[in-house]
């Protein structure tokens, strides 16, 4: 089925995205990145013994459980808004995504210290809502 011209022809489909938008494209390649590695470190705290270990393991869960909870809801906005984003390219010293918003095309490209400080904010700041002596928190934990 074709489009009708009013769409084909509206302005505001070829319109840069809006900050917020850039926001949800962010989180949509950083999210991603950060569950990989609380998965890789809580595999790696699974495999050794430390006295402390279970305390770590269940941190770790409840980071992964408010990450993908935030992906979920980040991407169905960008389904909502007609946003998509994908790999472009890696090189050695960045890694390019392309990101399509409502017939706006762009390309975005981090350094992988970038990314790798973004990760890193983004887990802390995880961290610290674990501790926060909040009703809700402690649900979270008390359903791991």
């Amino acid at each position: 089925m074709a489009m009708p011209l009013i769409e084909i022809n509206d302005s505001a489909l070829h319109r840069p995205p809006a900050s917020e938008e850039i926001q949800l494209i962010h989180d949509a390649i950083i999210l991603p990145l950060t569950l990989v590695v609380v998965e890789r470190n809580r595999r790696e705290l699974d495999r050794k013994a430390r006295a402390l270990r279970s305390i770590f393991a269940k941190a770790a869960a409840i980071v992964m459980l408010q990450i993908k909870a935030d992906l979920t809801t980040n991407t169905k906005v960008l389904i909502r808004k007609g946003i998509t984003v994908c790999l472009d390219n890696s090189s050695s010293g960045n890694v390019s995504y392309r990101y399509n918003c409502r017939g706006f095309e762009a390309a975005a490209a981090f350094s992988h210290e970038y990314i790798r400080n973004e990760i890193n904010r983004r887990i802390s700041a995880y961290n610290a809502d674990i501790f926060i002596k909040d009703a809700s928190a402690r649900s979270i934990i008390n359903r791991i």
